[in-house]
């Protein structure tokens, strides 16, 4: 008897489980969708492709996505970052690279939607770049990292990121 009331007891569990929703979904464009934010990772954003399928980080709300392209024989990276202003990886997301910093000033985005934030550009040696753009959205925080040779495209890869569909919320 007891047997059987632990096999009802796990069966009644599974299906809730199961219907945990699942905080990241595929969507039109093969982009994907996150459920708290509803922040879209496209694709493709200005010759960078996505790496995989964006992830939610160690079961929290927060998110991120990684992207690559081969610019002149160079991998170039960026990675995304999406999350709450109360998270409790704040200041992971928001640390800066070790290194020597080359301008920091405002950098607007979403131009419907009136968001800015700051961006911080580093020097990578021989004529590459990390930029660190830090975009507050009400309650959810953008860190996007992204490497290259050219500002102008780096700017451009942060500009077309889907702005509306955080700021919507």
């Amino acid at each position: 008897m007891r047997r059987k009331l632990l096999i009802f007891a796990l069966l009644g569990w599974l299906p809730n489980q199961a219907a945990l929703a699942d905080p990241i979904h595929a969507v039109a464009d093969a982009a994907y969708w996150h459920h708290e934010s509803h922040w879209v990772f496209p694709d493709k954003i200005r010759g960078y492709s996505r790496v995989g399928i964006p992830q939610d980080v160690a079961g929290s709300e927060d998110a991120v996505a990684h992207y690559a392209c081969v610019e002149d024989g160079v991998r170039n990276t960026a990675s995304v970052d999406v999350y709450r202003a109360d998270s409790a990886s704040v200041a992971e997301h928001e640390a800066q690279p070790s290194g020597k910093m080359s301008s920091e000033g405002a950098f607007a985005v979403g131009a419907a939607h009136a968001l800015s934030g700051t961006r911080r550009i580093y020097s990578t040696g021989t004529s590459g770049f990390l930029g660190v753009y830090s975009i507050v959205a009400g309650e959810w925080r953008v860190t996007i990292r992204v490497s290259g040779s050219q500002l102008e495209a780096m700017d451009a890869f942060v500009r077309e990121q889907r702005w509306e569909s955080l700021a919507a919320h």
